[in-house]
């Protein structure tokens, strides 16, 4: 019995020694976010001791005899004015995150019931400027893989921060084309138009995290959602970017085959002609734009070819009509000055046959005289 009493002992000693070893959060996030990290206190964390750390650098606190909260800038100011502690629950908010953000937090709750969270936290640098044309799809992503019961995820437009979600609104009309995925809810938008172009926010609250991201959408004047060429001409498809290092997947497709990839995450880059040997040796993939080229080009290259990029933000889909019409032959009179060349050829040849005629005629009046 004493030593059962004396074992229980040690293992509490151990426990307020050492503290309680913590399961690690994922937290995964865009440059430019700003996200909060829960500490799980309800009611207010009265009595305890709040500690935030970045790695092994203190970078907020919070006493709580009474409940003043401070922050650091952390090493090297990496923090400076980018910190908040809520006084009612100690959760930490850093806003406008870079990715020098990016490393292990943790929070240490010293009270009655002493806790340990810690935080494992990525940052993302993606392009948020999202170049559109009219009439393409785009999925504007949440990064959240499946959503809780407790879980709240709000979209808003505009600068007025209209809520777009409630299908059911007054807006209804203008928001037709828009639809949620069930379980992450990504927002998609159907063949866009103009008037829905702008900056999108989405509000994320999870048990672990409160999450603001902005997303622009901008529409593009330039480009066509039609290519056509004569046979034996270029085909140019673009992707409307300047840069494609913000996106992770490009594909092109056509007939159901992908015959141009540029993938990262598999380190692929190039044309897929061996999927489709009509393209064979004709395909040339820009490793700036992700703009697909066709040389050479075939009547039978007509079609609709498919565009789809992808990152963590967001997914756009596109599709370009393509039509390669049938080169005249060489030599061959086409179109309205091709009719006059043959009136002309025409109108000559009845004019010499009508004076061979007129002699042949008086050659034989001669004769009968």
């Amino acid at each position: 019995m004493m030593n059962n009493i004396f074992l229980f002992g040690v293992l509490l000693l151990v426990n307020c020694v050492f503290g309680v070893e913590a399961d690690e959060v994922s937290v995964s996030v865009m440059v430019g976010d700003s996200v909060t990290l829960h500490t799980d206190v309800t009611g207010g964390p009265k009595g305890s001791d709040i500690i935030w750390k970045f790695g092994d650098e203190i970078i907020a606190k919070m006493n709580g005899a009474d409940a003043t909260p401070s922050t650091l800038d952390g090493p090297g100011a990496t923090f400076k004015d980018r910190l908040k502690l809520d006084k009612q629950t100690g959760s930490l908010t850093i806003t406008n995150i870079r990715t020098e953000h990016i490393g292990n937090y943790s929070v240490d709750i010293r009270g009655i019931n002493a806790t340990l969270k810690k935080f494992q936290v990525t940052v993302h640098d993606v392009v948020k400027r999202v170049p559109l044309m009219e009439g393409d799809s785009v999925t504007l992503h949440t990064g959240v893989t499946e959503i809780q019961g407790s879980d709240q995820i709000v979209w808003k437009f505009g600068d007025l921060g209209t809520i777009i979600t409630n299908l059911n609104g007054p807006d209804n009309a203008k928001w037709r084309n828009i639809h949620l995925k069930d379980q992450t809810p990504d927002l998609v938008i159907s063949s866009i138009r103009s008037e829905q172009t702008g900056v999108y926010k989405v509000e994320i609250n999870t048990i672990n995290k409160v999450l603001h991201r902005n997303t622009k959408l901008l529409l593009v004047v330039s480009g066509v959602k039609t290519a056509s060429v004569m046979e034996r001409d270029p085909v140019n498809l673009i992707t409307g970017v300047n840069e494609i290092q913000g996106y992770d997947l490009i594909l092109w497709k056509t007939g159901g085959n992908i015959v141009a990839e540029i993938n990262k995450g598999a380190n692929i880059f190039g044309p897929r002609d061996v999927d489709d040997m009509r393209f064979s040796g004709r395909l040339h993939l820009s490793r700036k734009t992700g703009d697909l080229t066709i040389s050479d080009s075939k009547t039978e290259d007509s079609g609709d070819y498919h565009l789809h990029m992808s990152n963590s933000t967001h997914t756009l889909q596109r599709t370009i009509s393509v039509i390669v019409k049938t080169r005249p032959q060489s030599g061959a009179p086409t179109g309205i000055y091709g009719a006059g060349v043959g009136l002309v050829v025409w109108a000559v040849i009845v004019f010499f046959a009508a004076r061979f005629v007129d002699n042949e005629i008086k050659g034989v009046s001669v004769k009968i005289k």
